[in-house]
């Protein structure tokens, strides 16, 4: 979808600011600025990084690295700039094959290396099962890992499924990131 269809999806759905996290791209400051003044809606960045251990939404990161890192690697980066590393739908395709099939329990999904290189989990994503997103959400809870949400949106149909609730008005991109590390939200399953 484009940005213009975005925003529009978004003030539809009555959300009060959205956060885009491309693939492997950090989008440029006055470009976010631009759409968010036009549709009069606050705009976020942020970036879906592809690790060797899945995909890790990162805040408050302006420059990526030019390779696929370990989560480790790239919790280094993050912490050095006062980030937040966020596993997203860490549970996403268990759907097709069951997790009695991949005799996956509890215990097997803490054990995996890289929810410890995360400040938290994506507990609530559009585009997994509420089986996922419940599997994920104990996860999270068992490690005492912070828990966000997002609507993974791909379609204006997306937008707003999923959302994180702050409690506190978000000025800008550095109180995101405290925000989140905070934990002062709530993530929900919206529509």
């Amino acid at each position: 979808m484009s940005p213009d269809e975005l925003m529009i999806a978004a003030k539809d759905a009555g959300l009060d600011g959205v956060c885009i996290t491309e693939h492997n791209i950090v989008w440029p400051l006055e470009d976010v600025e631009a759409i968010s003044k036009k549709h009069g809606l606050p705009v976020f960045r942020g970036v879906e990084i592809t690790t060797t251990g899945g995909d890790i939404l990162v805040f408050g990161l302006e420059e990526i690295p030019n390779e696929i890192l370990t989560p480790m690697e790239l919790k280094t980066h993050v912490d050095a700039v006062g980030g937040a590393a966020i596993a997203a739908h860490p549970f996403r395709g268990f759907l097709v094959f069951g997790f009695g099939v991949l005799k996956m329990d509890l215990k097997d999904a803490i054990d995996n290396p890289t929810f410890s290189h995360v400040h938290g989990l994506e507990v609530c994503n559009s585009m997994v099962t509420d089986e996922e997103n419940d599997f994920a959400r104990r996860v999270a809870e068992s490690m005492r890992l912070i828990k966000i949400g997002g609507s993974d949106a791909h379609s204006p149909g997306t937008v707003g499924t999923c959302v994180t609730r702050f409690q506190d008005v978000l000025e800008d991109e550095k109180a995101l990131v405290a925000a989140i590390l905070s934990g002062r939200f709530t993530s929900e399953r919206w529509k």
